[in-house]
């Protein structure tokens, strides 16, 4: 492997990853509240440098439209967890730039870099697992099986509305059988159709990257000025930078929410492309929904 065979975005956010490193050690203020944004940001492009010289793609860069689309999709559907929070009052955020302008496309951003970030790990790790895994047994799905899948995924999303202190795990595995039975019926991308296919191959590397994710979004977030911190009812037995130390596990099941997400949010898109009142609709209540979330995670979550 030579360094000639990288591209050169990969040196340019090594080179940022490095320097907002050193700039945090020596203590500039600025560098310090927007660690996690410099920090995270060029991380993405490093790994999208590395995916290129790995696979001959470039995730990113392939194909443009659609990784926009992924950033778009990704807020809502990382606001769905945001909305979830203001009930569970699980994490708040800290120390954030006073300007409401500059929070919200601080938000914005930080939240549209969820789902992208999820598929270039995913993407990373693909190669690995399609190396090392025989084909496995075709997964029986059958419509009981689906049926009580979406009655499982229910109960768990409603529970810790209704018992918040006690149930609020639930949130990170609920939208797993809730969605995946939606998105394997109308033949959308879901982990149910590979396991159909004896293939775990996507659902382990998705998994892997919600961990590895996780890692590294607690690890930002733990030298940044601009950060969040965890208030857990229980569970709270040590912790590893900000995070106690079983909610790492959580980041596994969330990686698959966010794709199952994904999978809903495009199909839904998609269905609108005929007609463009339709088209309207949709982004009329993609931006209503956003700025009215965005409003209540100022108003309960940003703590002043």
């Amino acid at each position: 492997m030579t360094t000639k065979s990288f591209p050169a975005r990969f040196f340019i956010g090594l080179a940022v990853f490095i320097a907002s490193a050193a700039f945090l050690a020596l203590g500039v203020p600025l560098i310090k509240s927007w660690f996690y944004a410099l920090a995270w940001g060029s991380f993405l492009i490093v790994l999208d440098g590395l995916n290129e010289r790995r696979l001959g793609r470039s995730v990113l860069f392939e194909k443009p439209a659609d990784f926009l689309t992924a950033a778009l999709v990704s807020v809502p559907a990382w606001l769905v967890f945001e909305l979830y929070n203001l009930r569970l009052k699980n994490w708040s955020y800290h120390d954030l730039p006073p300007s409401l302008f500059i929070r919200a496309v601080g938000h914005f951003i930080a939240f549209a870099t969820v789902l992208p970030a999820l598929m270039e790990l995913a993407a990373f790790f693909k190669p690995g697992f399609e190396r090392r895994l025989r084909p496995a047994r075709p997964f029986p799905v059958t419509r009981t099986g689906l049926s009580a899948s979406l009655g499982i995924g229910l109960g768990l999303l409603v529970l810790p509305l209704l018992w918040p202190r006690l149930f609020f795990p639930f949130v990170w595995v609920g939208f797993i059988f809730l969605l995946e039975p939606l998105n394997y019926r109308s033949g959308r991308a879901s982990f149910l159709g590979d396991l159909a296919k004896g293939s775990l191959v996507r659902l382990l590397s998705w998994m892997a990257a919600g961990l590895s994710a996780g890692i590294l979004w607690e690890s930002f977030n733990f030298w940044a000025g601009a950060h969040w911190e965890y208030h857990l009812p229980y569970l709270d037995l040590g912790r590893i930078f900000q995070m106690p130390v079983f909610g790492f596990l959580g980041f596994i099941p969330f990686a698959l929410e966010m794709f199952a997400l994904e999978a809903v949010l495009t199909g839904v898109y998609a269905r609108t492309r005929p007609k463009m009142i339709f088209k309207i609709l949709f982004w009329t209540a993609y931006l209503a929904f956003d700025a009215a979330a965005f409003v209540l995670i100022e108003t309960f979550t940003v703590v002043r």
